[in-house]
């Protein structure tokens, strides 16, 4: 589940080539999700992800789950929901 959006904003020092120092800004924005298996909370870089799933419609899983088993459960319950056995050849997105 999306929550918010961060920005996270970094300093760093560098030195020119005559000497002189400048102060570096960096701003960096994160995605804070909450895992839909585990509740945990987690974070991704704006980078990581694409920004249409940056929403409550897709399902998010934190890196310490399985994203594979999730998305089996996922979809053994679409199935359910729908009355299709497993071995049915539609597709539940053309339902």
């Amino acid at each position: 589940m999306f929550i918010k959006e961060l920005k996270e904003t970094s300093h760093t020092e560098r030195t020119s080539k005559l000497g002189k120092k400048h102060v570096c800004k960096r701003v960096k924005t994160l995605y804070l999700f909450k895992c839909d298996q585990c509740d945990n909370q987690f974070t991704r870089s704006k980078g990581q992800i694409q920004i249409k799933r940056v929403s409550n419609y897709y399902k998010h899983v934190c890196n310490n789950c399985e994203p594979k088993r999730f998305a089996q459960k996922q979809g053994a319950q679409q199935r359910k929901i729908f009355k299709m056995d497993a071995s049915s050849l539609k597709k539940i997105n053309e339902l």
